[in-house]
This record gives C-alpha cells, sequence and structure tokens, in this order.
C-alpha cells in the first residue's frame, strides 16, 4: 500500500505534534531501574524518533520507537504510534493487541476491552486468544460494581517465650510501700504454634469520575500452642472506608491524593473466652510526591475494653505519619511510621502516652523473591504511680527479618525470623523473645 506525499506529510505534521508532548512523559513507572540503562534507552529512544522523521511509512521504527517508549513508562506515546499506524494499515491484529494490553495498563478498561475483542476476528493462533481471554477475565473483574479479594494463609512457627516468662529469677519493685523482692518461678519456655487466617476485602465501585470506592474488609485468624494452650488465640475484625481520591495540587507537587475516613470494630479471643474488644474511627490521607515516594496522615479514636480488666479499659487518641522512598538504584523500597497517642485508661495507673517508630524496607532479589526487614521501637509512660509497684515505664525493640517467595500465580510462601525486647522500669513487665515462623498464602479463592 502506498501512501502519498501529501498523506505523508500530515503524518509527519501529527506525529511530530504528537511525540512532542510525549516525548519526556512518563505516565507509569518504567520497566527499567537501573538509571544508566534507563539513560540509555531514552537516547536510543530518540534516535528512533529521528529516524521516524526522515521514513515516517517504516513499521519496524515505529514498532521500535512504540517499544522503547513502553520501557520507559511512556505508554500514552506509545499508544499515539499504535493508533496512527492502524489508521493507515487497519488490518494489524498484532498492533489491536498491544493497544489493547497498552490501555490495560493506563486502566482504561472500555478501550482495552475494543480493541482485545476485535483481535479475535482474526483468528489469532490459540496462544494469542488465551492472552485475551487473560486481560478479558481482568478487566471483567475491575469493572464489576463489586470486586472480591481473599487471602488464606495456613502457617507454623517457633516462640522461645511461648509462656510468657520473665528473664530474670529475682525482680526488685520499689513502691509506696517500700523496696520488694520477688523470686519469679516463671522462666521462659519455647514452643511450637500453628496458624490459620482468612481475610476478604470486597470493593464497592461507586462509579464516581475520580474513581471513589468503599471498601468491606473481614479478617479471621487463629492460633494455637502445641503445649501452652492457655495461650491459644483468635482475633476477627471487621472494617469499612469510604476512600475520597483527590484532585492533583500541581503548586505542592502531589499526586494520587486519596481521604479515606473508616470504621473498625474487633474482638480478641483467649481460649474461647471474649478478652477484649475494640470500636476504633480513623481518618487517612495520602499522596505521592515528587520522588514517587508517598506521604500519609493518620488520626485516630480507638475505644478498647478489656473486659477481663476493667481498670485496663479506656481509650486511644492518636495521630500518625507515614513516609516511602523508592531508590530505583538499588531496588529498595523503604516507608517510616512514627505515631503518638495517649491512652486515657478507666484507672489513672493504667494512663499512658506513647510514642513509636517503624522502619521497614523491600528489595526484590529477583524477580520472585523478596527480602523484607522491620524494626520497630516504642517508649512508654505511665502518668501515675502504681500504689505497690510504683511509676512504670517501658521501652520495646522489636526486629524481623523476612523472606518471600512468589511460588506460582495462586501460591507464595514467607519466612520470617524475629527477635523482641521489652524493657520496663518495673521487672514484672520485661520480657524478651525469638521466633522463627513459616507462613503460606493462598490468593486464587473465589
Amino acid at each position: 500500500m502506498k501512501i502519498s506525499v501529501s498523506l505523508a506529510r500530515r503524518f509527519i505534521l501529527f506525529l511530530c505534534f504528537l511525540l512532542s508532548i510525549n516525548l519526556l512523559a512518563q505516565n507509569v513507572p518504567p520497566s527499567i531501574s537501573d538509571p544508566e540503562e534507563l539513560r540509555a534507552t531514552q537516547i536510543e529512544r530518540q534516535k528512533v524518533f529521528d529516524s521516524i522523521i526522515e521514513d515516517p511509512t517504516n513499521l519496524e521504527n515505529l514498532f521500535n520507537y512504540a517499544n522503547l517508549s513502553i520501557l520507559v513508562g511512556d505508554l500514552e506515546a506509545a499508544i499515539g504510534v499504535f493508533e496512527q499506524m492502524l489508521i493507515y494499515k487497519p488490518d494489524l491484529p498484532r498492533i489491536k493487541l498491544e493497544l489493547g494490553v497498552l490501555y490495560f495498563r493506563l486502566g482504561a478498561y472500555a478501550s482495552a476491552k475494543r480493541y482485545l475483542d476485535d483481535v479475535e476476528n482474526y483468528d489469532p493462533p490459540q496462544e494469542v486468544k488465551e492472552k485475551v481471554d487473560v486481560f478479558l477475565k481482568q478487566i471483567d473483574n475491575e469493572t464489576r460494581l463489586f470486586k472480591t479479594q481473599s487471602v488464606v494463609s495456613i502457617g507454623t512457627g517457633m516462640s522461645s517465650n511461648a509462656n510468657a516468662g520473665l528473664d530474670t529469677d529475682v525482680v526488685t519493685v520499689v513502691g509506696d510501700l517500700g523496696a520488694v523482692e520477688l523470686n519469679i518461678s516463671n522462666k521462659p519456655k519455647s514452643d511450637l504454634y500453628y496458624t490459620a487466617a482468612f481475610s476478604s476485602q470486597i470493593t464497592q465501585d461507586l462509579r464516581h469520575p475520580r474513581g471513589d470506592t468503599i471498601n468491606y474488609v473481614i479478617s479471621l485468624s487463629r492460633q494455637v500452642y502445641r503445649d501452652f494452650s492457655n495461650f491459644d488465640s483468635s482475633t476477627g475484625v471487621f472494617s469499612v472506608n469510604r476512600k475520597f481520591n483527590m484532585l492533583d495540587n500541581e503548586k505542592l507537587k502531589l499526586t494520587n491524593q486519596s481521604f479515606s475516613p473508616s470504621l473498625t470494630a474487633f474482638k480478641v479471643f483467649l481460649q474461647g473466652s471474649e478478652l477484649l474488644r475494640s470500636h476504633r474511627v480513623d481518618v487517612d490521607w495520602k499522596a505521592t510526591l515528587m520522588d514517587s515516594g508517598t506521604f500519609g496522615l493518620n488520626v485516630y479514636l480507638d475505644e478498647r475494653d478489656f473486659l477481663g480488666s476493667q481498670n485496663k479499659s479506656g481509650d486511644f487518641i492518636g495521630v500518625g505519619l507515614s513516609r516511602s522512598i523508592i531508590f530505583p538504584k538499588s531496588g529498595i523500597f523503604l516507608s517510616y511510621k512514627t505515631n503518638y497517642e495517649h491512652f486515657y485508661a478507666t484507672s489513672p495507673i493504667e494512663t499512658y502516652i506513647k510514642r513509636s517508630f517503624d522502619v521497614s524496607t523491600r528489595q526484590a532479589l529477583n524477580s520472585t523473591t523478596f527480602a523484607t526487614t522491620n524494626v520497630g521501637y516504642s517508649y512508654k509512660d505511665y502518668e501515675e504511680k502504681d500504689p505497690f509497684l510504683g511509676l512504670r515505664s517501658d521501652k520495646s525493640l522489636n526486629l524481623r527479618l523476612g523472606l518471600t517467595k512468589i511460588l506460582n500465580l495462586c501460591w507464595n510462601t514467607d519466612l520470617g525470623l524475629s527477635f523482641s525486647t521489652n524493657k520496663s522500669t518495673i521487672g514484672l513487665y520485661a520480657r524478651s523473645n525469638e521466633g522463627f515462623s513459616v507462613k503460606f498464602n493462598y490468593l486464587c479463592t473465589p
């Protein structure tokens, strides 16, 4: 098929206009994490662009430019090239497949479905049909009014202090009655435990132009010890939140802003008897910053009711800040959280202020294996003296090293090694523990 000179000129003018807009654009993160490789790809992309100016009907150059655009994250430029190719040669099923996939990645599901449906009209090979069916099924799932994501987990672990024993033989407490020495017979003992959990999130699409949703979450878990069955526990959680997607703030360079109020209720059972219940209200705000990391603010009120000890029941008021950063060169994702909360207990001696800090990292070792670390520290000050034990302050440090392995599309496994220590001005509350756990997660529940 020959293209007239005037038509070619119009093609060049349109393409130049299109590419001048998108040449430096990035509408998804690049597929290349190495900055040097990314820079080299961008240079190669510019060279191919220059060759398109010289020969605008060369399909090979157009394909190369589109593929390089995909690598650097400029899907809109690739779409523009493919759309223009279809104007002059509409019977290209491969191009329609590429367009369907690209529109899918941008979340434009109606356009994606239009192209993917059209591919099947060309009697493509079986492997292409299977690929198209996968995307069409996912589009159907993404465009449903209600979408469900569920995870079933089973696991086992070892705890070096399963009975919550004290590390010392004698504890000295100093209160209003003077110094008292307590002989400790409850020493730490290790034990195996087994866990099972189920969690499900139902997302309701509100058909709002901003993509607002309501999310319903239910989570159930059970932990059983081999020997210390008096510590067997179960937890049930239900939460609902309304996510408001907000407009970008160009002045502050904030994108993907969201505002989410939520309500959460949970119960904890010990040996089948209810131990604790909670009713919590959260307000969260989150946004993406210029460095592609995120910043978040969380404010919450939490009513806690300890059924076995009303003195420890009361209300939390708290505020938290979070920050995440991506380091493309090393492939490390780092997140930081800090919290300040005030607990107003029924009993004044159980009222305290708590400050906590949490740092987590995640790094891909290869395409299916990820290493994680988590370090948490908290400092808790009680406001009044216990008549017998005295004034109490607690410091807690927790470290977890993890390894996550993706086994297949439905299964992954998580290995964890943890260390924790809790120091207190009152020795009765000092504890330490080391543990190892293995958990398997099934993600393909209906």
